[in-house]
């Protein structure tokens, strides 16, 4: 008790001390007192300095001559409402400058009250808001910028999707005939040829099959993009769609001589689109044909079971990839510099593409190797189909 009686003697003397005309006076937050009618009958420095005025020239008029035409309804009605409820609402009124310019400012206050309880006026403190506005104005300028840089880049890029099908759909067209008649004259159904005629055949047909590549992987990159890859999927034998996938790619391999082993579990269903999964695994394949030695290169093909995941491994004894370039690999246009790479080209978009066909099944796929000339394994999963339930529909 003793410490409460002390500590109320403090706030006593503390009050009495204060000077509170001094705090009203000295305070930057705009304040004025009016009475019932709206008219100011005290203002500080902050409010006559403000509005252009000297504390005399303000004294008499009335709030609405110091507020901006756009806020006198609003004004008028929160004067009205204060009359009736002596409450006062936290409002935006824009103010008006003796030279006729505006600002924004936040009004809140308290009614004043005479010694016998009757409402006579009431304090109102304005706040300058014209440095927040100023703010939100550059903020809400740089969000109109940046939208209208959004727009245009939408444009761009529509534009940029009809000119890459236009441009496809038009190097396809003279391709297959191209293609088409390079087969008919290697197999020598129109005549024999002489060893130099189905060298410079070969090239024509090798070239045409690129070109057919390229083209087909940049539609399906514009697919994996846009979002608009169509899976037909069906519960495949993984072991079969891995098979097939290999003899596709035996004579390229034969050719350099270079083995491809497998271990592959038998009983493993997956419901995927075999097409696509085939594809993956044909460009896996390719390229580790490009980037491992002739005779003594191999390329290993596993799957197997893991957790609730069909995992299939693509192992071979190639040039390796270093660590700070197996996450860049799969990423769009992305190649890594090496002497093999400038030999056998490429556009980057393989693995990328690779990577969009394997996600949109709910899978995952990755690489790993211990650095250069130390082999890379590219590592595979995908949703397992369980057979003992019922075969769902595509």
């Amino acid at each position: 008790m003793q410490v409460m009686r002390k500590t109320k003697s403090k706030e006593k003397r503390l009050e009495a001390s204060i000077d509170y005309r001094e705090i009203y006076e000295s305070s930057p937050v705009l304040q004025r007192i009016i009475d019932k009618d709206g008219f100011i009958i005290s203002c500080n420095n902050a409010y006559a300095k403000k509005l252009g005025y000297t504390k005399k020239q303000v004294i008499g008029k009335s709030i609405f001559d110091h507020t901006a035409e756009k806020s006198i309804d609003v004004l008028k009605s929160e004067l009205k409402k204060w009359k009736k409820t002596h409450e006062i609402s936290h409002k935006e009124i824009w103010l008006k400058r003796k030279n006729g310019k505006i600002f924004p400012t936040l009004l809140s206050g308290a009614s004043v009250y005479d010694v016998k309880g009757k409402m006579i006026g009431r304090t109102t403190s304005l706040i300058d808001l014209s440095e927040i506005y100023h703010v939100r104005n550059k903020i809400q300028a740089k969000e109109e910028l940046v939208s209208k840089q959004l727009d245009d880049l939408k444009k761009l890029n529509l534009i940029k999707d009809e000119f890459m099908a236009m441009i496809t759909h038009e190097l396809k067209t003279p391709l297959a005939p191209i293609k088409g008649y390079a087969d008919i004259l290697l197999s020598e159904a129109l005549g024999p040829l002489n060893p130099t005629q189905k060298e410079r055949l070969e090239i024509i047909r090798s070239s045409s099959n690129s070109l057919l590549k390229l083209i087909a992987d940049i539609l399906d990159s514009q697919k994996i993009e846009l979002g608009q890859l169509v899976l037909h999927k069906e519960i495949q034998s993984l072991s079969q769609i891995i098979t097939e996938a290999i003899d596709r790619m035996k004579p390229s391999a034969e050719k350099k001589e270079i083995a491809i082993t497998t271990d592959l579990m038998s009983a493993l269903f997956c419901y995927c689109d075999k097409m696509r999964i085939q594809q993956v695994l044909t460009n896996l394949i390719t390229n580790a044909l490009d980037f491992i030695p002739k005779q003594i290169g191999s390329i290993l093909i596993k799957s197997y079971k893991e957790d609730d995941m069909a995992k299939i491994i693509v192992k071979d004894n190639g040039i390796g990839i270093a660590k700070s370039d197996l996450e860049q690999i799969f990423v769009k246009f992305y190649q890594v510099d090496t002497k093999a790479t400038r030999e056998h080209g490429g556009t980057g978009l393989g693995l990328s593409v690779c990577k969009g066909i394997i996600e949109n099944h709910g899978g995952k796929i990755w690489a790993e190797s211990e650095g250069k000339g130390k082999g890379t394994a590219v590592h595979i999963l995908l949703p397992i189909e369980d057979m003992s339930k019922p075969i769902r529909s595509n």
